[in-house]
C-alpha cells in the first residue's frame, strides 16, 4: 500500500515510480497477449511465438492489429479490477 499512497500524491517522485510500474507491467502484458492475439488472427507461429513480418499479410498487418487491440482490452480490465479494489469500504454505523 506504499506505492498507492506515492501513487497519490502530485510529485515528481510520484511521476517516476508510475512510469517505472509501467514498465513493469509491460513486459508480462505482452507476453501475455501475444500468444492470445496469435491464436485469434491464425498465425502459425515458431515454438517461441510471433514468427514475424514477411511470411504474409496476417503476420504483417493482421497481428500487430489484433495484438494491440488485446493489450488494450486487457489493460481496461485491469484498471477496472484496480479502481474496484481501491473503492472506499462504507462504514459500519
Amino acid at each position: 500500500m506504499v506505492l498507492i499512497k506515492i501513487l497519490k500524491r502530485r510529485d515528481a517522485a510520484s511521476i517516476i515510480v508510475a512510469i517505472l510500474v509501467a514498465m513493469i507491467v509491460a513486459q508480462p502484458l505482452s507476453m501475455m497477449t501475444q500468444r492470445l492475439a496469435s491464436k485469434i488472427s491464425y498465425v502459425n507461429n515458431g515454438p517461441y511465438g510471433y514468427a514475424g513480418p514477411g511470411n504474409g499479410w496476417k503476420n504483417e498487418y493482421l497481428f500487430p492489429l489484433v495484438w494491440a487491440l488485446v493489450q488494450l482490452i486487457v489493460l481496461e480490465i485491469l484498471a477496472w479490477i484496480y479502481i474496484l479494489a481501491n473503492r472506499p469500504m462504507p462504514r459500519k454505523k
